[in-house]
């Protein structure tokens, strides 16, 4: 059996004492929450805040980067006034990798800690090892990024330190819910392979991270402990208009060990789109649950209530960032913060692609329909809400006419409308098969 970094949970008699601790009993649901790609950054670097928030709306993605600290600060406000047990971060935390966003992140975590709730952290492709770290002034200037070493080190609390077991070859770890159940969280970012040109977008399991987890699984097994999962990259492709890059390299591998070994839940990010997609395998379906970026419309983190062997309920909620305003800065965007983050994706998603349209033959009413058409799917698209709009649109005139277009012209809008009959914001999981 390979190295283990085990913690040792030992109790200690102190000397004089007549009475034990009273044992407190865990409830049998365990309530955690989960988020993606908070793409966060100390606000100290940025040292020109109009040339950023221009930088921040031509990325064309829809991020809120202009936001993203008064985003996360009430996200982690609702979190402490709710209180659920812990908080899984899968990913793409920091906006570059830069080591003083890093610290500046865990320091906001502490908040959390301090409440009694436990965040769980994972790197993704943007965190390790990052050529683009830099502050953003006019000059800009590239600052210290973290190596895995030291990703670990600040993020010590959030699941390092306290981890029941830890991957020697990955910053991969094993967290204990209960007794009888544990998250298996999983690195899947391949920053030793960045080069001065950028990092390495796409994400695989290592193969030693492989046998590490066939190794947890029997030692779970023997246990009677249910294992779930957490990856920064999809494990099931969540989009077939989508690159493939976004899902595992290896992920063919992947959903086999995971079958073998009953890991039936995986939570991931990475595409910034509330999605949910399943795999049908030999002895079981496997289900990844795709959470959006917390920075993109309508910025909302899932809510899950998992009975170990029995259930897992999945649900998303929306930041009430308009009432945190109101009781913080009184921002007249975050005050009216749905209309505000809609039309910001919908004008920065409009923009990305709009070439495509304009090099060809349509006309400019045409395309101003295909720009408006892109613009509002992505908004339904990525917020998992794209049911909502879909047979008004299929019903409209502009639809029969977008069928008849070639797919260079189609081929993206009407990706969004396929659907897998899964509602991408909720589920209900037997876990007891």
């Amino acid at each position: 059996m390979k190295k283990f970094y085990l913690i040792l949970l030992s109790a200690m008699l102190l000397s004089g004492c007549t009475s034990e601790k009273p044992v407190v009993e865990k409830p049998e649901t365990i309530r955690f929450y989960v988020t993606s790609d908070t793409h966060l950054y100390n606000p100290e670097i940025v040292e020109n805040k109009e040339l950023f928030d221009d930088l921040a709306l031509n990325q064309g993605d829809g991020r809120l980067l202009n936001y993203a600290p008064e985003i996360f600060n009430a996200f982690i406000d609702e979190v402490i006034k709710t209180k659920p047990e812990f908080v899984l971060f899968t990913g793409d935390i920091s906006l570059e990798g830069e080591k003083t966003s890093h610290q500046w992140i865990a320091k906001q975590l502490s908040r959390l800690i301090d409440n009694g709730i436990q965040p769980l952290v994972i790197p993704g492709n943007h965190d390790i090892m990052n050529p683009s770290s830099r502050t953003y002034g006019n000059p800009s200037s590239y600052i210290n990024t973290v190596s895995a070493e030291e990703f670990a080190s600040i993020y010590s609390d959030c699941g390092y330190s306290n981890a029941l077991y830890r991957d020697e070859n990955s910053l991969s770890y094993v967290y204990e819910l209960r007794d009888n159940a544990w998250i298996l969280m999983l690195d899947t970012a391949r920053y030793e392979e960045n080069t001065v040109l950028g990092s390495e977008g796409t994400g695989s399991i290592r193969s030693e991270t492989y046998d590490w987890i066939e190794e947890i699984a029997e030692i779970a097994k023997e246990k009677n402990v249910q294992l779930i999962s957490s990856t920064h990259h999809n494990i099931i492709k969540q989009n077939e208009y989508f690159s493939s890059d976004n899902t595992l390299l290896n992920t063919l591998k992947a959903l086999r060990i995971f079958d073998e070994r009953d890991i039936r839940v995986n939570f991931s990010g990475h595409i910034h789109a509330q999605n949910i997609n399943t795999k049908e395998k030999e002895n079981g379906v496997i289900t990844d649950i795709c959470s959006s970026s917390l920075l993109v419309y309508p910025s909302q983190y899932g809510i899950v209530d998992y009975v170990p062997f029995k259930e897992l309920n999945y649900s998303t909620k929306a930041i009430d960032i308009s009432t945190w305003a109101s009781q913080n800065n009184n921002d007249p965007n975050l005050l009216d913060f749905p209309e505000y983050s809609y039309n910001y994706f919908k004008q920065s998603s409009t923009s990305r692609g709009a070439s495509r349209f304009k090099s060809s033959s349509h006309t400019a009413e045409e395309i101003a329909q295909l720009l408006d058409a892109k613009g509002t799917l992505n908004c339904y698209y990525f917020a998992g809400r794209i049911l909502e709009i879909k047979d008004s649109f299929m019903a409209s005139d502009f639809y029969s006419w977008l069928i008849e277009q070639d797919e260079t012209t189609s081929g993206y809008i009407l990706s969004m409308l396929k659907t897998n009959g899964l509602d991408p914001n909720k589920i209900t999981i037997d876990m007891s098969k």
